[in-house]
């Protein structure tokens, strides 16, 4: 853990250096917000609410991605009082310094992630990593990175801090002025347990209805290899359907 610790707090100070370095010019912003509702009546009613705020920064020698994605569901009986079955919130944050001819990024990722179903309070990330892009265009990018993070993490039966590998890959394709597909997908474990990882796949299309508003169809898939309670599955798989307002 030391060793984890004495990476995190170097890649910490060496990141300020790096933003000096630039010249903030030709600097964009891109934001979003995403809101997807479904339900389901029979047997038994569900409900599922989802939300995601997205906020990305662009510069020739850097990129600042951030997104917030948070959901809320309850089932039950019609002759029950409904119980929550979903609510958990992630926020991530990746900072990236472009070098080697804007191919090769290095930076700092961060994440917040809470679940009350899984009875998770608190995880929290940070790390260096380093990555590269095979494709880097506007409409079509593909990249992959790895790093290591440290990891606190309290739950309701232990509190414990760890060291994990990380590797995550991005991809996009605007197939026309309107039309879009994006791939998502990391896999995170613990240094000292191989056997103790987690994954998350988020894919997806998106089409424009007007200028600022889209349409969107996702998939989403959270992997636990070893649940923090006895009840819960090794995958959740969410289907989201909703709109989406870029600002």
């Amino acid at each position: 853990m030391k060793i984890v610790r004495a990476i995190l707090v170097g890649s910490i100070a060496v990141l300020p250096f790096t933003g000096m370095a630039e010249t903030i010019t030709n600097v964009t912003w891109k934001s979003s917000i995403s809101l997807g509702a479904t339900y389901k009546s029979g047997n038994s009613d569900k409900t599922l609410f989802t939300g995601t705020f997205k906020a990305d920064r662009s510069a020739p020698k850097s990129e600042w991605l951030n997104s917030l994605y948070g959901e809320y569901g309850k089932t039950g009986t019609s002759t029950s009082q409904k119980e929550q079955t979903e609510g958990h919130v992630r926020g991530q944050s990746d900072y990236r310094y472009k070098f080697g001819g804007k191919n090769f990024f290095g930076g700092v990722f961060g994440e917040a992630y809470q679940d009350s179903i899984k009875q998770i309070r608190t995880r929290l990330k940070l790390g260096p990593n380093i990555g590269y892009y095979f494709i880097n265009k506007d409409t079509h990018k593909f990249d992959v990175s790895g790093g290591i993070n440290y990891v606190y993490e309290r739950t309701a039966f232990e509190e414990r801090d760890y060291g994990e590998w990380r590797i995550a890959s991005n991809y996009l394709l605007e197939f026309s002025k309107t039309a879009s597909y994006y791939m998502n997908v990391e896999y995170s474990a613990n240094l000292e347990d191989s056997n103790d990882g987690t994954g998350l796949l988020v894919t997806g299309v998106k089409s424009k209805l007007q200028d600022n508003l889209s349409v969107f169809v996702e998939l989403r898939d959270e992997y636990d290899n070893i649940p923090d309670t006895p009840t819960s599955e090794f995958n959740d798989v969410t289907v989201i359907a909703g709109l989406t307002y870029d600002f």
